[in-house]
């Protein structure tokens, strides 16, 4: 509901657009990407790193996981945050999503560590404006918070899809998981769509693990594949991208992993699915 103040705030010119506020606390309906694909106007997109973290968002209380689950932040790390929410990615630099699930795993028993992470903060679901006006306004709200482990995710804008591929791959030659596309008209909605776009060299998904399969020849005695069901209820063995480690100590059932893999057979399962990582921030209690 919007308040008196919120109200006098546009009308001064102190926003954009009026702010419009979950209930204090909620989990959020979180925006999610679709893949890219053809047919997309690009001018009508804004781009940015696509960040190998955890995804969080502040409801104006407490942080929360993608699923709706609290994160153990320690105190100083959300002191001072605004009242309304933010969208964002717990991050630690490109390459280091170990890092950051191990330290989000363990909460604030180890506060020193939660000094590498920076919170990429990319959209501001409590404001009713498209994405170009919110991420006005999220500069404005990050820069006023001055804490230098808070910082506003870059945006930029491509002139042709050629030069959007050139920058994929740059990217994810220095170690970047690929790139995000902001629509940017849309307001900020849940669930699924072309508001936002996601462009990665591997496509990736997950799903849950229901079974180890025995190896046989030099892996026999340890697990071959892993047996994997996707949230359609498909199952599938994923055998390839296994270590030796893995094998010997496979992902408990019921846990669940991401693996990538080069597109759809026409039955709806991955082509050439390969284990990539456990997703133990799916499970944070």
């Amino acid at each position: 509901m919007l308040t008196r103040r919120h109200w006098l705030i546009w009308a001064l010119g102190l926003g954009s657009t009026p702010w419009c506020h979950p209930a204090p606390g909620a989990a959020l309906a979180l925006t999610l990407a679709n893949s890219y694909h053809p047919g997309l106007r690009l001018q009508d997109y804004w781009v940015s790193e696509k960040y190998d973290g955890i995804r969080a968002h502040w409801t104006g209380q407490q942080l929360l996981s993608r699923q709706g689950l609290p994160i153990d932040a320690p105190a100083w790390f959300t002191q001072h945050w605004p009242q309304h929410a933010l969208d964002g990615e717990l991050w630690a630099g490109r390459g280091q999503f170990a890092q950051v699930q191990s330290i989000v795993a363990q909460g604030r028993q180890d506060e020193a560590a939660w000094r590498q992470l920076r919170y990429m903060v990319f959209d501001l679901p409590g404001h009713s404006g498209p994405f170009t006006q919110r991420q006005q306004a999220l500069a404005r709200t990050i820069a006023r918070l001055q804490q230098p482990w808070v910082q506003a995710a870059p945006q930029w804008q491509v002139a042709s899809h050629e030069a959007l591929q050139r920058q994929l791959q740059q990217l994810s030659q220095q170690g970047a998981e690929g790139l995000m596309l902001r629509h940017q008209h849309a307001p900020y909605r849940g669930g699924r769509s072309d508001d936002l776009i996601k462009l990665k060299l591997f496509e990736d998904a997950e799903a849950v693990v229901v079974g180890h399969l025995p190896g046989k020849g030099k892996y026999q005695g340890m697990t071959g594949a892993l047996l994997v069901q996707m949230p359609s209820g498909q199952r599938f063995k994923i055998g390839s991208g296994l270590r030796d480690a893995d094998r010997a100590q496979p992902p408990p059932i019921g846990s669940t992993i991401t693996y990538r893999y080069n597109g759809l057979h026409p039955s709806g399962l991955p082509r050439f699915a390969r284990f990539w990582r456990v997703r133990s921030d799916t499970n944070q209690p």
